[in-house]
């Protein structure tokens, strides 16, 4: 084989390999908030929680919404309560990776402060569930946390 044919082949492997990677890429889903958290088995459970708005979000979490298309944010009003759920949805093509390290950023500071006389409440945000497919960042501490995760994932089916 002539260079001319080998280049030509490797132009076209390469080509054929950027249009899979780029292809590849993560979707983003046309369900709103409200249906993802309505799939949910334990959206009855955090109903019963205090609906939290966006000023004490920023305020607990230091969120910029420049991102956030919408989102549902469920917590208790008591402070030996850890049990909360939040699922935003991102603007299309935002990126979700500085709002998942203020989450666990937040995580562990709570744990931190429940760790030396709360073991119940420091045991469930251990065990936290965090997860961001599709355009949604899931945020549970639940003693149902895992399952409310999956539940989650399979609402954006």
């Amino acid at each position: 084989m002539n260079k001319h044919r080998v280049f030509e082949i490797i132009c076209v492997v390469f080509l054929a390999a950027f249009i899979l990677f780029m292809s590849s890429g993560d979707s983003y889903s046309d369900k709103t908030v409200d249906e993802v958290f309505e799939f949910l088995p334990q959206s009855a459970e955090f109903k019963e929680f205090q609906k939290i708005g966006k000023n004490k979000i920023k305020e607990e979490f230091g969120f910029e919404f420049d991102s956030i298309d919408s989102f549902v944010y469920y917590a208790s009003d008591s402070v030996m309560t850890v049990d909360e759920l939040m699922i935003i949805k991102l603007k299309e093509n935002a990126k979700a990776d500085d709002i998942t390290e203020k989450i666990e950023q937040r995580v562990k500071e709570k744990q931190i402060l429940f760790e030396g006389y709360a073991p119940e409440q420091s045991a469930l945000l251990k065990n936290y569930a965090l997860s961001y497919k599709d355009g949604f960042i899931f945020y549970c501490v639940s003693e149902n946390s895992t399952d409310a995760m999956i539940y989650f994932l399979e609402s954006l089916k």
